[in-house]
């Protein structure tokens, strides 16, 4: 009989310590798991929203769209047409889709793919040009679309686009005037760098939150 009770002692302590042992195990699991799974989500979120804007720039570069968007500049106002700034009070829901019906397909088709892609799913973002200053010391920015400081949560993705001096602007107001290279002085946001065909280096940069 003694035995026997000492079997059975033997096997509810190896029981329970495998109870213990399982309860351990579940509970290291909650703790650690939690946090991971939650970062892991927002890593995905973040690396899709980043991949989605890589992929608008890179869509509208090929259409040639941000070159044009680069030229879409009105000299009488100063900024690029139906810009929207929320920050000086003027424009329009993203670059050139809201516009008059004299807008250019171009710019329109990339106004709108930004509508539907990011605002339309409950994104916002600042639409950036960054060019070379004319000693080449520093680089300098003009806003396009500007909604406000973006979170900590931001992504960004930029496309390069190149400028020759025989091109010309593309907004309505100034797409019969003389080429970048024979405008006045102050007429276009940016300046010519190169002694060549090269008249300036334009990235264009899209932040998104």
């Amino acid at each position: 009989m003694t035995d026997d009770r000492g079997q059975a002692f033997a096997l509810e302590g190896v029981l329970g310590a495998m109870l213990l042992f399982t309860a351990l195990l579940f509970s290291m699991q909650a703790v650690i798991l939690t946090p991971t799974t939650a970062g892991t989500v927002d890593q995905d979120v973040k690396s899709q929203l980043r991949s989605t804007a890589h992929d608008n720039l890179v869509v509208a570069g090929e259409n040639g769209e941000l070159e044009h968007l680069a030229r879409y500049w009105n000299n009488g106002s100063g900024r690029f047409a139906h810009a929207y700034d929320t920050a000086v009070g003027y424009g329009w829901e993203a670059p050139c889709s809201l516009g008059p019906s004299g807008d250019s397909p171009a710019c329109e088709a990339f106004g709108e793919r930004l509508n539907e892609t990011l605002s339309g799913r409950g994104f916002t973002y600042n639409l950036v040009l960054d060019y070379r200053s004319k000693d080449l010391q520093q680089t300098n920015s003009t806003r396009v679309v500007y909604r406000g400081v973006p979170s900590s949560n931001a992504v960004t993705a930029t496309y390069t686009v190149i400028l020759y001096d025989d091109m010309t602007l593309t907004s309505p107001a100034g797409a019969d005037g003389p080429p970048l290279i024979g405008r006045g002085a102050n007429e276009f946001y940016a300046s010519d760098i190169d002694p060549g065909p090269v008249y300036n280096v334009v990235e264009v940069r899209l932040v998104v939150w």
